[in-house]
């Protein structure tokens, strides 16, 4: 295999690399716990949205102890002016709603590797990625009731990607789950001891970037669309993948 490795356009808050196809993207806030905020949400839509054709899977992660605690408050410290429904739609709610259409709806495969707390929006980017892999220390809670906000965001994010009971469970309860609980509960989708934490991770990475760019962006389109579709549908569909993808071999 040849090995291609360069640095992205990092930020001081997202750091990114370029291994072989695998675009890492690692939040880089350790001391609060990779809190993100606006800029760092903007970079990682930024990154997806400008993928290059070369890029192959995308990998999310943190620095430290932590994949992400939760998200650096966006609105408006009190006192001041009472903002408008609509000003708050756009510092609460876009940003974070671009984030997480961003990863979902990336055109390759997306990998989360997942320790420590993954909070609010760290439980959002952990489970809206196609694969979540978490170190056996990691937790997982959707806590914003605690301050009495609705989590729709987070909800919003995962309505489709974990079974309604557990969502409501932890939104309800604000109940944190170890990651052998999240993973009976649909939150991940494996989970590993501390020593092969780290050889895990850099297996399957290195195993999409063994495979060409056509199949795998095929198997995401995939795996993105099939399930809207009926039975019918979804085998017609995966003809004209395949036909698509082989034809590409040619």
């Amino acid at each position: 295999m040849t090995t291609n490795t360069h640095d992205a356009s990092s930020t001081p808050g997202v750091l990114q690399s370029l291994h072989d196809g695998v675009l890492t993207l690692t939040l880089n806030d350790p001391g609060t716990g990779n809190l993100v905020d606006a800029a760092m949400s903007a970079s990682i839509v930024h990154a997806v949205q400008t993928l290059g054709d070369d890029v192959k899977a995308i990998c999310l992660r943190g620095t430290g102890d932590d994949f992400c605690a939760g998200r650096k408050s966006p609105t408006p410290p009190k006192g001041g002016a009472v903002p408008s429904a609509e000003k708050l739609r756009h510092l609460v709610a876009e940003p974070a709603l671009a984030l997480y259409d961003a990863i979902k709806f990336a055109p390759v495969p997306t990998l989360a590797v997942v320790q420590g707390r993954a909070h609010g929006v760290g439980a959002a980017l952990a489970c809206v990625c196609d694969i979540t892999l978490a170190h056996e220390g990691a937790r997982f809670s959707i806590p914003e009731l605690e301050r009495d906000i609705p989590p729709a965001l987070v909800m919003a994010a995962l309505h489709d990607r974990v079974p309604l009971k557990t969502l409501a469970m932890l939104v309800y309860t604000r109940e944190e789950l170890s990651a052998a609980q999240a993973l009976a509960a649909g939150l991940v989708s494996h989970v590993v001891a501390a020593q092969a934490f780290e050889s895990t991770a850099a297996r399957w990475l290195a195993g999409f970037a063994g495979n060409g760019t056509v199949a795998l962006r095929a198997c995401k389109q995939y795996l993105t669309h099939a399930p809207s579709m009926s039975a019918t549908g979804a085998s017609a569909f995966a003809s004209h993948v395949i036909g698509t993808a082989l034809s590409a071999r040619y």
